[in-house]
């Protein structure tokens, strides 16, 4: 099977068409730029901010002690209601919140397979700060020394003594009032406050591989987000249950799934079994980037006698594969690119970048795309209302309608050129069907925010608006160029667009 066979056939599972699906009918009812499925790494890093402003004013306020801690975050949610209240509330509902979007930041990352090859160490960061931000809210928790508290602290300790490395018995400190100490309060603090830097140290490991990561929402997002928590805290705010009595077992108390989900395991296995389990999952979670994996394209490769140092696919690339260093050779020009291997995606948006010929994909270079796009310019020879469509692999899906040769069934007037991402197009490229005679070219590529190599579509729209080079020239006549922007789920809008596409070029030549 060649590349354009393999890339011309690519098939979307069930679940991920489920998914695209569900992230159309959002972008429907609140726009691309607006989608929050589009921002949920963004939305994250949001609540993350929220919980460290909130949980840093709580902190002026509360007592760390056996004795005081109840008494202080009562005096905040009902002295203080109104702004103590308030941020209380706000941290417990950013902390649900951040719980929310991980899961569903994690559920689109697997269903849309953005996690394997050159995605690992995200992934990998990812399981680990999931279980950092768990053992932050039940620590947490565990602040407010309520009913809630002393369950969530008599099971944690539990777990806790069941490490063999931890000798003293935790349980103990619950056993009677005067066991409990004002020092296990500060041990609880410190693991509660530390989580979050500790979060935010594995959000630059997370995010080190990936240029210009999206780490804000929008701002009409981020003051909605604002809004709901407001609400939220005025129509629900977060209560204390009783006090905590160590001479009584607390009877039914509010349950927070969101943080106590591992716990309820503990009534049929015992600690130690919980433990082996939470550790496999754990592995097994982090080794998911490596099973089941495809081949790997090999890098991009850089030709030294055509590169100027120009920096433009050091700044294209997604995921800082490539970078500019002092020239090590005797050419004439200060700078040179180099590829880290392990890094590439082998998207191809820096070919798309380079008008020097001096970066290629090894499968798939500049001039086999130019080659095939004059072969299937040939084709069609001049036929009344001809299209080449440049197409995205991962956008709309050509499976049963086209397949290596560059047909579309039913359109002999129609040839396809796929490339592994829109942004790899060259504006060289996109000359050459005009200069051949073709009437008319369609780009195609993924949804607006939603490029499977992050901002290849946007790069292909900046370069054709003249405010991004390598820039379309204007000579191009624009009326016989059109963009496309579809998922892998819209077939049929892409044959009816092109169909009207097609008929607007043959309106053309007559």
């Amino acid at each position: 099977m060649t590349y354009h066979e393999e890339r011309t056939v690519f098939r979307v599972g069930p679940v991920h068409r489920l998914w695209l699906r569900l992230e159309l009918l959002a972008t429907r009812i609140t726009s691309a730029e607006l989608n929050p499925l589009y921002y949920l790494g963004a939305i994250g890093i949001f609540f993350l901010l929220v919980i460290l402003v909130t949980g840093i004013y709580l902190f002026f306020f509360y007592n760390i002690t056996a004795e005081g801690a109840y008494p202080s975050v009562q005096w905040l949610t009902e002295e203080q209601w109104w702004l103590g209240g308030i941020m209380r509330s706000a941290h417990r509902y950013a902390s649900q919140g951040l719980v929310v979007v991980m899961v569903l930041h994690v559920a689109r990352c697997l269903v849309t397979g953005r996690y394997r090859h050159w995605r690992w160490v995200a992934w990998v960061t990812g399981v680990g700060a999931a279980w950092i931000v768990v053992i932050g809210g039940i620590f947490g928790y565990w602040l407010v020394w309520d009913e809630t508290a002393q369950l969530a602290a008599s099971l944690a300790s539990a777990m806790i003594e069941a490490v063999p490395i931890f000798g003293l018995p935790l349980r103990l400190n619950f056993a009677r009032p005067e066991n409990l100490t004002d020092q296990l309060f500060y041990i609880v603090f410190f693991i509660h406050f530390g989580t979050i830097v500790f979060l935010f140290i594995l959000l630059w490991v997370h995010l080190s591989r990936i240029t210009k990561a999206v780490i804000n929402p929008p701002k009409a997002m981020a003051y909605a987000l604002v809004a709901v928590l407001l609400l939220l805290s005025l129509v629900k705010p977060a209560v204390s249950e009783g006090p905590a009595r160590l001479d009584v077992l607390p009877g039914e108390v509010y349950f927070d799934w969101f943080f106590f989900f591992v716990f309820p395991a503990l009534k049929y296995v015992s600690e130690h079994t919980l433990w082996i389990g939470i550790i496999a999952a754990t592995l097994a979670a982090g080794a998911v980037p490596w099973m089941g994996r495809g081949r790997r394209r090999r890098a991009v490769e850089v030709s030294y006698e055509d590169c100027t140092g120009c920096e433009l696919c050091m700044e294209d690339c997604p995921y800082v594969a490539i970078k500019i260093r002092p020239r090590t050779d005797n050419r004439p020009y200060d700078l040179e690119a180099v590829v880290t291997p392990q890094r590439c995606a082998s998207c191809g948006i820096c070919v798309g970048s380079c008008d020097y010929r001096a970066i290629n994909l090894p499968d798939l270079t500049e001039f086999d795309v130019k080659d095939r796009i004059r072969g299937l310019c040939g084709e069609l020879g001049g036929a009344e209302g001809s299209v080449l469509v440049f197409h995205c692999a991962r956008s709309a899906s050509l499976d049963g309608i086209a397949d290596g040769s560059g047909r579309i069934e039913g359109r002999p007037a129609v040839r396809v050129v796929v490339l592994p991402c829109i942004g790899m197009l060259q504006p060289s490229m996109i000359t050459i069907p005009f200069e051949a005679g073709v009437d008319g070219v369609l780009i195609v590529g993924c949804r607006p925010m939603d490029c499977h190599f992050r901002r290849g579509n946007e790069w292909v729209a900046a370069r054709l608006a003249g405010t991004r080079p390598p820039v379309v020239r204007r000579t191009v006549d624009r009326t016989r160029l059109r963009l496309l922007w579809l998922s892998a789920v819209e077939t049929g809008e892409f044959l009816a667009e092109l169909d009207r596409f097609g008929a607007a070029m043959k309106e053309r030549t007559r």
